[in-house]
């Protein structure tokens, strides 16, 4: 299959009949001719045929009105080879490229204007050509059918709405004001190269390939490269001066601690990266097809407290540092920072252990004593300490380095919305005026946030965004509370099961339990330090805002401050959709006065 249909100039397809463009593009995406496509079996064959040919009509005819302008066009472009992402039309005008979408019928729902939207995104930031050539990237869904004379724009996604009259007005508006500026070459664009921002497990399988992430504007505007840079140098230091160090790598979620974790492992000589987190290791092992790149905690400090074993690393990577679990959880009298102190230092003559700390996500029994117990576990220990944080969180230091280069200062999850993560934390903090300051600049970086009451609305929206797509979308909820469940929560494994069903739900279509089937809904548990491209966030009575500030409920026992951590659940559902999350309330009196409160700060309704 090639990576596009039919490409040239607004000439060259002025001078085409319906039939040479029709075998074309048969040709070019399925390998067969018009004929054959339309004998097949498969009634979406035939509709694509007439969706070809209604888009065929309309640009005829428009560009006849614009026929001496000079301009190129790509149809049917694989934004991802392979991946079933195809907008309809690239039209490349003087410093502009227009991405239409044709549709033969007039009601236009919101997963058409979303994932319009998306590919707009998707092109402005990820395409190199776009980027060289500085182009401006706008989209357009085209009703074939309609006569309308009107031009609408659909503020939320940044879409035109435009009829086959209007269309011509917003090419005019286009062509008025890039007067003067370059046009690219339909050639040009195909020999520029589409690198996206890979999710945790293509970044994964990028580090074991030894391939850099792609120089994308999202990772320049980043430190990541930097903070890679400050701790190898860490590491390098120690060794040259047989001296030991606790390295602190801070960050928000999504901004690519895992991937520094993940790559210091694997380029770093005697180095392990550790998480206790077993989703996430389970996940990425099978992804990766390889268990000693990335291990498990428990495994790890097992072999040391049971069977005397002392692991050879001298560089230990202890993913979300600030969930090390506390002594009583342990059952013992050392917490598992003591324990893994205690691996770095046993007979080496240097090391280095490189804590890697999210902010708010501790959810688990145990975890709430944070940097403290780092703190404890290097008294007396010699241990020098860098971080970004200030000098009285670590008074047992045997020398403190405040070191601001050691905090990733930008998410890469959601692209180019930056400030998702900042919405998150004000609507979690109770801080509603600041949230709904928020909700503007999201749609204008194309992040998708929607509430509903309707959960087969938020089936469908996903699921026609989504069509004949290789991104992922699924069920998130908050655990405990099992029976007001609507959708049945991933089971736990059984000893033998393979592949287990949290690693079925991110890895295997074929399974019952795959999140896109949405069957099953993964808790916070299952699906921290993981992400999907849309979520739908089950919201549940465990959390419901009342006078003023969020109130919480089924909460764990022995927590320290059990709300505390109800809240943090809920931080983490809502941070795991690249694309976009969708709130799904039930139609109980009991939803209405969180409902009504997202809406009112401005998120819309499906």
């Amino acid at each position: 299959m090639n990576s596009y249909g039919w490409k040239g100039t607004l000439a060259d397809f002025l001078t085409l009949n319906q039939l040479q463009f029709i075998e074309t593009l048969c040709q070019n995406i399925y390998t067969l001719s018009s004929d054959e496509v339309r004998n097949s079996t498969e009634d979406k064959m035939g509709s694509q045929l007439r969706a070809w040919q209604d888009c065929f009509k309309v640009l005829k005819e428009t560009f006849k009105t614009i026929r001496s302008q000079a301009g190129y066009l790509i149809f049917e472009y694989s934004i991802l080879r392979g991946s079933g992402r195809r907008p309809d039309v690239l039209l490349f005008l003087p410093g502009e490229v227009l991405v239409l979408e044709f549709k033969s019928y007039n009601a236009v729902n919101v997963s058409e204007y979303t994932q319009t939207s998306l590919y707009v995104r998707d092109l402005q930031n990820y395409h190199s050509s776009i980027q060289q050539f500085n182009l401006h990237v706008c989209g357009a869904l085209v009703i074939t059918a309609s006569e309308s004379e009107k031009l609408k724009y659909d503020e939320e996604t940044q879409i035109f709405l435009a009829s086959s009259l209007s269309l011509q007005k917003l090419l005019r508006g286009i062509i008025k004001r890039s007067n003067g500026k370059v046009v690219i070459t339909d050639t040009e664009f195909i020999l520029g190269e589409y690198k996206p921002l890979p999710s945790i497990i293509e970044s994964a399988r990028s580090i074991l390939r030894d391939e850099d992430l792609p120089q994308i504007r999202a990772i320049k505007s980043s430190n990541f490269d930097h903070v890679i840079t400050e701790v190898q140098n860490i590491i390098r230091f120690a060794k040259q001066n047989n001296s030991h160090h606790l390295v602190l790598v801070s960050g928000v979620p999504g901004a690519g601690k895992t991937f520094v974790g993940l790559k210091l492992a694997h380029e770093t000589e005697n180095a392990v990266y550790l998480s206790g987190n077993g989703p996430l290791v389970d996940v990425l092992q099978d992804s990766l097809q390889n268990d000693t790149f990335v291990q498990s905690l428990y495994g790890y400090k097992t072999d040391y407290l049971l069977h005397g074993r002392v692991p050879k690393e001298q560089v230990i990577i202890f993913d979300e540092a600030q969930r090390a679990w506390d002594a009583e959880k342990m059952n013992g009298t050392l917490s598992e920072p003591d324990v893994i102190v205690q691996i770095a230092k046993h007979n080496k003559p240097w090391s280095v252990v490189v804590g890697l700390i999210g902010e708010g996500q501790e959810i688990h029994l145990g975890e709430e004593g944070g940097l403290e117990l780092w703190n404890t576990a290097i008294k007396d220990q010699h241990m020098q300490v860098h971080s970004k944080h200030v000098l009285e969180i670590y008074t047992n230091a045997a020398h403190y380095h405040q070191n601001a280069n050691l905090h990733l200062n930008s998410s890469l999850r959601t692209h180019e919305a930056f400030e998702y993560f900042d919405f998150v934390n004000k609507l979690i903090d109770g801080d509603i005026e600041g949230a709904a300051k928020n909700i503007a600049q999201l749609k204008k970086r194309r992040y998708t946030l929607r509430i509903t009451r309707d959960l087969i609305k938020a089936k469908d929206f996903v699921s026609g965004l989504y069509e004949d797509d290789l991104k992922t979308y699924g069920f998130v909820c908050a655990s405990g509370n099992d029976r007001s469940k609507q959708v049945p929560v991933i089971p736990f494994s059984g000893r033998y099961e393979r592949p287990k069903p949290v690693v079925a739900y991110f890895n295997y279509p074929d399974s019952k339990y795959y999140c896109k089937h949405l069957q099953y809904t993964a808790t916070e548990f299952q699906a921290q330090g993981l992400e999907l491209d849309m979520t739908i966030v089950l919201w549940d009575e465990d959390m419901y805002w009342k006078d003023g500030k969020w109130h919480c409920q089924h909460l764990k026992k022995g927590a320290y401050d059990p709300s505390q951590m109800k809240l943090n659940a809920y931080r983490v559902l809502l941070t795991r959709g690249r694309d976009g999350t969708v709130l799904y309330f039930p139609s109980n009196a009991k939803f209405d006065s969180s409902f009504f409160l997202l809406r009112e700060i401005g998120i819309l309704e499906l």
